[in-house]
């Protein structure tokens, strides 16, 4: 991702939004296979069982870093975390860490390392590789928000990442214990040592922190996980083999093989029985799939949600705020005219819930004395009027997304803005997202979705130091920058609460985002070939699959 006279964080916490949006657990995010690859280089995929886990994921040019893109079966089997999330995403289980204790005043964390942890090229994993690892994260401009939100807190973080000190004193390490000390408290600082990897210290610290996920390293990871990256053929498929020196419970399953997968060649590698395990967020392509008979489908409940983001903020080439669409009675009237009930029913069946705000209804963090904005033309149309709103000035939709469902989603919605009297232009936008989305901004409302690890990257996005996200929607620092970091800052479950209930208030009072729908993650296994141990989360993250009583049949 890039940051042209911003900060790079910035882009990084806007950007989620595409990256969890646009990617495909378990299809690798890539193109299609290099056309020159010659097949025989490639082993057999075969249906009948060989011993191989054939999975996506396969490389590119190189695989993905790991900070920014930091979930996923790969790179949890491939890097390992300090602590490690149920299939609910709570760190509970220890990993690299033996131990861990934290202050009652939430500010000092000590993890003690596990003894005899090896990276895969035999050098031992050590508590200095987490304390360079998290320096290095700090000056990182491919990072995702939460981690970076939660690290910006240690001791010195700040004159470190400014150049002014060359140390982080709130970064300590004797023997195996390595000590954060951090600033103010923050919430999610377990979570994230549950999701953030550390990088080998011996095969990165000569490397520039800014451009440290583009490293050669990448052409063939070494991390410290149960498996281990053994071959690479970039654009076809990469190999994954049983680290001998795992720490863990050793995996049964022998080889993995990553293949290089484009998403629209899901339906056509399952239908040959070439995946065993993957995830889909398209409905059609999981309706598809199962005709095959095949596979075993398990529907995951996720924090996964669509919606609307006004561009209050004007386009880059007028220079001139959006005056119209910032009149909240215009917002207001456009969430009211769209039936999102009857949207979910049609277009997303089963899959689809309608939500009030970027919790979704389902969750227990979700205020259920939120102001709801439920179908009703009549009042759209008369707060359409009290806007003032020219109706002759069309309104511009923007999409991203290319699959038939969004297609008709976004028509549908054209239809009913319609209905108000509305004239409504759409476009589909391609090429350099984020630029287009966050700088050029060439567009009233567009239509985008969300993964959220914590709920502190669902409403960070409105704090003000989210440059990207504030350049499209606006900002009132003085709201919303002390109600996020009151959620921020807390660990307590009910403080967590009060400061998610006033958020999803606000978020009704400003309606800078329009909430649509929360969707569910298929997770798909061939029950011809693979036995799971049962446990299917959020194909994003790094929970727990419990690899090590997988079988293939």
């Amino acid at each position: 991702m890039k940051r042209w006279m911003m900060t790079m964080l910035s882009v990084v916490m806007a950007a989620a939004l595409l990256i969890s949006c646009t990617s495909t657990p378990g299809t690798g995010q890539s193109p299609s296979p290099d056309a020159s690859a010659k097949p025989g280089n490639s082993p057999s995929t075969g249906k009948a069982s060989d011993g191989i886990l054939r999975i996506g994921g396969g490389p590119q040019e190189k695989f993905q870093s790991s900070w920014s893109d930091y979930g996923g079966f790969v790179r949890t089997n491939l890097f390992r975390r300090l602590l490690m999330l149920d299939k609910d995403m709570q760190p509970v289980y220890k990993d690299l860490a033996s131990d861990y204790t934290i202050s009652d005043d939430q500010l000092t964390y000590t993890f003690t390392i596990r003894d005899g942890v090896k990276w895969h090229d035999g050098e031992p994993f050590t508590a200095e590789d987490v304390r360079w690892s998290i320096q290095a994260a700090l000056k990182s401009v491919s990072i995702n928000s939460v981690f970076a939100g939660a690290f910006s807190k240690i001791a010195g973080a700040k004159e470190f990442k400014a150049g002014t000190s060359n140390e982080v004193p709130g970064l300590s390490v004797q023997g195996n214990v390595l000590t954060v000390k951090l600033t103010e408290p923050v919430g999610a600082f377990l979570l994230t040592m549950a999701q953030w990897p550390p990088y080998p210290k011996h095969l990165l610290e000569k490397e520039d922190p800014l451009t440290l996920h583009l490293a050669a390293f990448w052409e063939k990871p070494i991390g410290n996980g149960p498996y281990k990256v053994t071959e690479v053929v970039p654009n076809n498929y990469a190999i994954m083999e049983v680290n001998p020196d795992f720490y863990g419970d050793k995996p049964q399953i022998e080889k993995i093989m990553l293949q290089t997968l484009s998403e629209d060649q899901t339906v056509t590698k399952a239908q040959a029985q070439e995946l065993d395990y993957f995830s889909v967020m398209d409905l059609a392509q999981m309706n598809e799939i199962k005709k095959t008979g095949h596979y075993d489908i398990h529907e995951v409940d996720i924090l996964y949600i669509r919606y609307l983001m006004a561009n209050m903020q004007g386009s880059a080439e007028s220079g001139k705020k959006n005056e119209k669409i910032a009149d909240l009675r215009l917002r207001q009237a456009l969430l009211y005219a769209i039936d999102r009930k009857t949207m979910a029913e049609q277009l997303y069946p089963g899959q689809a819930t309608p939500i009030q705000t970027k919790v979704p209804n389902a969750l227990p963090e979700f205020n259920k004395n939120t102001q709801p904005y439920n179908y009703d033309p009549e009042k759209a149309k008369q707060l359409l009027k009290e806007s003032g709103y020219d109706v002759s000035v069309p309104l511009r939709l923007a999409y991203f997304y290319s699959d038939q469902a969004t297609i008709d989603l976004i028509d549908t919605i054209k239809y009913y803005w319609e209905q108000l009297g509305l004239k409504v232009e759409t476009t589909m936008l391609q090429g350099n997202l984020v630029e287009l989305i966050y700088t050029k901004r060439d567009y009233d409302f567009i239509y985008a979705g969300l993964s959220a690890m914590a709920m502190e990257e669902v409403y960070g996005i409105f704090h003000s130091d989210n440059v990207a996200a504030t350049g499209v929607m606006g900002n009132n620092k003085d709201a919303w920058d002390s109600a996020v970091d009151a959620l921020r800052r807390e660990s307590d479950p009910a403080k967590r609460q009060t400061a998610l209930n006033k958020l999803q208030e606000m978020e009704a009072e400003y309606l800078w985002q329009m909430p649509l729908f929360a969707m569910k993650q298929y997770t798909v296994v061939n029950k011809n070939r693979l036995e799971t141990a049962g446990i299917y989360g959020n194909e994003w993250t790094n929970y727990d699959r419990k690899i090590a009583n997988w079988k293939m049949k």
